[in-house]
């Protein structure tokens, strides 16, 4: 499998985190997922778990523990999908 780039990671995230954003705050790297997009720990979990099976990888819990931003999230999820 080849491994996704930051762009398709990045839109995907968008893409699991719109149900979540219904005051439509603009998304970008930069964005924080609780902070600024006021999204809850259960819906991350959601979202996180929502980006596992797509890519099919695990994120250890410590290193969702450090992820703040969308950027944060799509590097994790780099690094993750490069392992395999």
């Amino acid at each position: 499998m080849s491994h996704p780039s930051d762009d398709e990671i990045y839109n995907k995230i968008c893409e699991l985190l719109k149900p979540y954003n219904p005051k439509n705050h603009p998304i970008n790297r930069s964005s924080g997922i609780m902070s600024d997009l006021e999204v809850d720990s259960t819906a991350v979990f959601d979202i996180i778990m929502g980006l596992e099976d797509h890519y099919d990888i695990s994120i250890p819990m410590e290193m969702v523990s450090d992820i703040k931003t969308v950027g944060e999230l799509g590097n994790a999820i780099k690094e993750l999908t490069a392992e395999n």
